[in-house]
């Protein structure tokens, strides 16, 4: 019988759980577990921790960008602040010398924290906006998140860019990648923060930035990739100048498209057929930190 009780109890406490992650779509980018223990970085220039899972307190400490923090749980209690709807977060953290809790609002947290040496580069989703375009005769509004990446020496934000993804199913996750330079002469890293739904017919979009000897990030051009399971594929990849068949300071944008026919392979699996292939060139100038297609 306690065995039964003890089984309940834990089958209620993983319910309450998984329902605390759906009631915070605006946080689904984050790839926070509220079960989960995780370690991130403060995304907010200043973030003020509190004692309890509201603003009825003064703040007990301030944390400031890249300042390491780890996540222990969630509490149901929410706030809003630019159009994002998010739990407070009980965390752990580190303040001269000293081992602290308190709480923090998910919205001045980082999304997958990144890192090259003693270089961070923390990204988040600043806040809710909308694009409007004329689409025959009609107005069309369609929302987006506004995602900024910052990069973080010795506690100081020294360089930081910003853009904007689709609020749909394309931003269900969200991860990121460091690189070397890649090849690209004055850049210490290419770095790739990707969105995407991990489902079929939802793109992926990767969002590239090179981030120079001189400190700056510099938007490269976006890559997106989707495909129907053995349907359609959309593929797109880029050739950097240290890969094979890479050129000096160019960056090679090749693109494949295809579609399923009637068809079969001798495995029953449908035989496709190439219905686009494209390929771009973008020049990279180091000293005017530029990036631009070369036109044919």
């Amino acid at each position: 019988m306690k065995t039964m009780i003890l089984l309940v109890l834990t089958l209620l406490s993983i319910t309450v759980k998984a329902q605390s992650i759906d009631d915070f779509p605006d946080m689904r980018s984050w790839g926070i577990y509220y079960s989960d223990t995780l370690e991130r970085y403060i995304y907010a220039d200043t973030a003020y921790i509190r004692i309890s899972p509201d603003t009825k307190q003064p703040p007990i400490d301030t944390l400031l960008t890249g300042d390491n923090i780890l996540i222990t749980g969630a509490s149901p209690n929410s706030l809003t602040i630019r159009g994002l709807k998010g739990p407070w977060l009980k965390i752990k953290y580190s303040k001269n010398g000293e081992e602290r809790n308190g709480y923090i609002w998910q919205g001045l947290v980082s999304c997958t924290p990144l890192r090259r040496g003693d270089t961070k580069f923390v990204f988040g989703i600043e806040r809710k906006m909308d694009s409007s375009y004329i689409i025959e005769n009609s107005k069309q509004t369609f929302p987006f998140f506004q995602v900024r990446l910052k990069v973080v020496q010795n506690g100081t934000v020294i360089s930081r860019a910003a853009f904007a993804t689709p609020n749909d199913e394309s931003a269900n996750f969200s991860e990121g990648k460091v690189m070397s330079g890649l090849g690209l002469t004055n850049v210490q890293n290419m770095v790739v923060l990707s969105f995407n739904g991990a489902a079929c017919g939802v793109p992926s979009l990767d969002y590239y930035f090179a981030f120079t000897k001189n400190n700056s990030l510099v938007r490269f051009p976006d890559k997106t990739n989707v495909g129907d399971a053995g349907v359609y594929y959309h593929s797109e990849t880029f050739i950097f100048p240290s890969e094979k068949n890479g050129k000096p300071d160019q960056l090679i944008w090749n693109l494949l498209e295809e579609e399923e026919t009637e068809k079969t392979d001798k495995n029953g699996e449908p035989i496709m057929k190439v219905t686009a292939k494209k390929n771009k060139t973008w020049v990279w100038d180091h000293q005017k930190e530029t990036i631009t297609e070369l036109k044919k």
